[in-house]
């Protein structure tokens, strides 16, 4: 199962990651797509109080297949009209610094910049 944890947008922002216990044992999330959760161990983990209310939020987020990168908007104007969440999907995706740049200058919501910013740097880092 591919799990998208964002904690950014959990009220107050965080940049850890996140355990749930379960039954079967702990399951860790780290930001961004999180590809190796068994399907048994997140059946019983989306039954948790605290994952439903960040599910409810978006910042997890259940992703049936992994988004591609012919997904991603070519327009720099196109990425201010995605819903905050899709948004936030396509930078992690990205690898372009002069894309991320350009989105940036027109992008006004701070989450966006924001994710923004930590992508770049992490790219800087590689740590992406």
């Amino acid at each position: 199962m591919l799990i998208a944890y964002r904690p950014e947008l959990e009220n107050p922002p965080r940049e850890g990651g996140f355990g749930v216990i379960t039954e079967s044992g702990i399951i860790q999330l780290a930001p961004g797509v999180n590809h190796d959760v068994p399907d048994a161990k997140w059946a019983i983990a989306r039954k948790n109080a605290t994952v439903k209310r960040l599910m409810s939020i978006g910042a997890i987020e259940e992703l049936k297949a992994e988004i591609k990168e012919d997904k991603i908007p070519d327009s720099v104007k196109t990425l201010s009209g995605f819903p905050l969440v899709e948004a936030l999907r396509c930078i992690d995706l990205i690898h372009d610094e002069e894309k991320l740049d350009e989105w940036r200058k027109i992008e006004g919501r701070v989450r966006v910049r924001n994710a923004i910013q930590r992508r770049k740097e992490a790219i800087r880092t590689g740590k992406a």
